[in-house]
């Protein structure tokens, strides 16, 4: 059963008791294991709440979402219940934001209904389109706002806070969150951001100069993409386009109200997780001349980890067993 309130080594323990549960709908796999999920949690006291019947709730009645399925699903539950923390059960392939594998469910939930988890907060972007005299928000997104070319070149002005940067002519732009630093933006020879890390990365799409140089901004910052020519261009948000672009429409992005929360369990090695997910083993037998806990120990400053899987978006052996406090 889920015990009460409790006070743990100064930290006040409170177990979730309304849990909402989303499955892959195109996963029978998923949807059998869900039902799993929903009789252990229901056999702990808990309270299940069905995706279907998530949507006319207020956001307030869950405390928790178990998301069955891949990173592209739990940036869907994100967009559609915000700000409600997200515990990831993987059935996808990378599972940067979905940290627990299908192996290890009963564990993590276990550890979930004791309230002995932490909440990763990272920020989203909100996108505006200028349109002449017209402003539109857009929406907001996870993991990147994107501005991405047709057919041919597209000419990106970037301005950072009013400010002109720089002219971009190639397929388009890339503005990345910490979580989505890991996904469109590594692919496109950006910058991985780890949790901390209180900033966007601005890094062009196969930009046809040898200047293509990525920056990494304040979160505070306004960053506006202006479309200098009139090829055909797209805005792009979570690898959903919104809408078509034409000559001077400026892009406006900012720090959206909305927070990304993911729920980690014990503790989350980034960086092993990053090396194995990815296959990024410079030397795939080298093994560390110190542990994990003697590095941690040994340093004046706790190291921090951070990142997520495809966007332009953090496995669960890790997110459980590991040793190591560096989270995402």
């Amino acid at each position: 059963m889920i015990n009460a309130v409790q006070v743990k080594e100064g930290r006040i323990v409170v177990p979730p008791r309304t849990i909402g549960l989303v499955a892959a709908r195109s996963k029978q796999e998923a949807g059998d294991l869900a039902l799993s999920v929903a009789q252990t949690l229901i056999a702990a006291g808990a309270a299940v709440v069905p995706e279907d019947e998530l949507g006319a709730a207020d956001g307030d009645s869950v405390d928790v979402i178990v998301v069955l399925g891949g990173d592209g699903l739990m940036m869907r539950a994100a967009n559609t219940f915000p700000d409600i923390p997200l515990l990831g059960i993987n059935f996808g392939n990378v599972g940067f934001l979905a940290l627990v594998e299908r192996r290890d469910w009963r564990k993590a939930v276990a550890t979930l209904l004791t309230g002995e988890y932490a909440i990763q907060e990272g920020p989203t972007l909100q996108a505006t389109l200028v349109r002449e005299a017209d402003i539109v928000p857009e929406g907001w997104a996870i993991n990147d706002v994107v501005v991405r070319s047709g057919m041919r070149m597209v000419d990106v002005e970037i301005y950072i806070d009013g400010q002109y940067v720089n002219t971009y002519p190639g397929d388009g732009m890339i503005i990345a969150t910490p979580h989505g630093s890991t996904a469109y933006c590594m692919a496109a020879g950006g910058p991985i951001l780890t949790a901390g890390v209180r900033g966007f990365a601005i890094v062009p799409i196969s930009c046809h100069s040898p200047i293509r140089t990525p920056f990494v901004v304040p979160e505070e910052g306004i960053i506006e993409m202006v479309i200098a020519n009139d090829h055909d261009a797209s805005l792009i948000l979570d690898g959903r386009e919104v809408v078509r672009l034409d000559r001077f429409d400026v892009v406006r992005v900012a720090r959206g109200e909305h927070a990304f929360r993911l729920v980690t369990l014990g503790s989350t090695n980034f960086y092993e997780a990053f090396r194995t997910k990815f296959n990024f083993r410079i030397r795939p037998d080298a093994v560390p001349s110190r542990s994990t806990r003697q590095s941690t120990r040994q340093s004046t400053t706790p190291p921090r980890g951070g990142g997520s899987g495809k966007s332009s978006g953090a496995g669960a052996d890790e997110a459980i067993d590991s040793g190591s406090e560096q989270t995402f």
